[in-house]
């Protein structure tokens, strides 16, 4: 009997752990369990917990996972709006008392109640959406991809080397076909934005240039030689991903841009779907997220019964990180620092994925004083992070700048004079920090903030 109870505990244990394991709860692979058991406890207990991996199951890489979530959000709201008549009256207008706290940006609104949705006007949003799936989808494959081809460097076979490049053609294929219908959806209507056309035609130049870029892939795939020395096959693919990924990122920040021009000028800010809220990588709120957000606190006048104060942050380097460690390391990377601002931040702050590597922070009751305190703790913070990854360690800085919000500010002003003081910061050197009083920008001379060494785990 003893044995029986014995024998029946080892396999509840060995489900349990399983179960563990596949849910992301535990080391998804022998080499991260010999890590964490090998761990030499450097950071004590400020060391972090990877919060990317305890939340993504380890078959799926991060980015896969968050499009995969993405897109099962949005598909049936592009198939609403798509149905419905662009141009009739709106259904309704959201409502609901202010709320002090940031909202979840991981909530959305249900695509099955159409009178949520105020289709007048929506194909600029289901442009913007189309165009996002589809850099997420072809990123999520390239990330794969990507990752396949760093983890055999040095020792290359034609095998992988041959998959990974079947595999980068099938791609770039397909999001060329999303790609080009979703640009050739938004060109068709351009004439319809009026004074703003230029806009239109800035998003379709950009789509363009992807277009092209796809297209000298596809072509330098076609013609080189992969077989005779597989290691120099394995460098030209890993590049030919990054041009890729340098492409997608300029279309998505440039088709964000203009997207919020557009609906600053026709006044519908304040009414664009929460939908496009959301960075799907870090789970903060993007630049659309972020300026539609701030729209409401002026409309509401925040900015004048409230002091608040702002910063944005640029990680110095990060493009090394991406070409020596591959994308899923940069991508875990950048959701890990996005959770370690969010965990700096106060109850009622607004946090953001301002662009690309850049965050960016709205302190609400926080004086110049406290802004600047704040932003140096968290530059001194990340500079005292290791991110470890199968033993190597990687490290960051970033440029970092403060300012604070007056009553006569606009979201556009506030922006300005950080991005003045972030090139400020940027010719300085590395690791820099500048505060704007409104007039000029200056550099920060910091103590040290007392800011703990801190370690933080990647897997994959």
């Amino acid at each position: 009997m003893v044995l029986l109870t014995l024998i029946i505990a080892v396999l509840n244990l060995c489900l349990g752990y399983a179960a563990a394991v596949y849910l992301g709860y535990g080391p998804p692979s022998v080499w991260d369990a010999w890590e964490a058991l090998c761990a030499d406890g450097r950071g004590g207990a400020g060391v972090a917990s990877s919060t990317a991996e305890t939340s993504v199951p380890p078959d799926l890489s991060l980015e896969t996972f968050n499009s995969q979530v993405f897109e099962e959000q949005l598909g049936s709201f592009l198939d609403e709006v798509e149905e419905e008549d662009m141009y009739e009256e709106p259904f309704g207008e959201e409502g609901g008392e202010e709320e002090d706290e940031q909202q979840d940006t991981g909530e959305m609104l249900d695509p099955d109640a159409p009178e949520n949705w105020d289709l007048n006007e929506k194909f600029v949003e289901t442009s913007v959406l189309k165009l996002n799936i589809a850099m997420m989808k072809s990123g999520a494959r390239a990330t794969e991809i990507d990752t396949q081809l760093r983890d055999i460097q040095g020792r290359s076979d034609p095998e992988t080397i041959r998959r990974c490049l079947a595999g980068l053609k099938e791609d770039c294929q397909t999001y060329l076909v999303d790609q080009t219908k979703a640009a050739e959806d938004f060109s068709n209507r351009i004439g319809e934005l009026g004074e703003l056309s230029a806009i239109g035609e800035e998003i379709e130049m950009t789509n363009l240039e992807q277009a092209a870029q796809i297209e000298t892939t596809l072509s330098n795939l076609n013609t080189m030689d992969f077989e005779s020395d597989l290691e120099a096959a394995n460098a030209r693919l890993t590049e030919e991903i990054k041009n890729l990924r340098i492409a997608r990122h300029k279309l998505r920040d440039s088709q964000d841009v203009a997207f919020l021009t557009i609906a600053e000028y026709e006044g519908r800010l304040g009414k664009v779907e929460k939908q496009l809220y959301n960075d799907p990588l870090t789970n903060l709120y993007n630049r659309i997220g972020l300026e539609g957000t701030l729209h409401e606190w002026w409309e509401s006048g925040r900015h004048r019964s409230r002091q608040m104060s702002a910063a944005l942050f640029d990680l110095d380097q990060f493009g090394a990180v991406n070409d020596t460690q591959g994308m899923q390391t940069g991508d875990r990377i950048l959701a890990e620092i996005a959770q370690l601002l969010a965990q700096q931040a106060g109850k009622g702050d607004l946090v953001a994925r301002y662009a690309g590597q850049r965050f960016f922070i709205m302190m609400v009751d926080v004086g110049p004083r406290a802004a600047t305190r704040n932003e140096e703790y968290f530059r001194q913070l990340l500079g005292n992070t290791i991110f470890l990854r199968r033993g190597q360690e990687i490290t960051l800085t970033a440029f970092g700048a403060a300012t604070e919000v007056t009553p006569e500010d606009t979201p556009r002003t506030v922006f300005g004079r950080l991005e003045e003081s972030l090139k400020l910061a940027k010719k300085a050197g590395p690791n820099q920090g500048y505060f704007h009083d409104g007039k000029t920008a200056e550099p920060i001379e910091s103590p040290n903030l007392g800011a703990k060494p801190n370690e933080i785990r990647i897997y994959g």
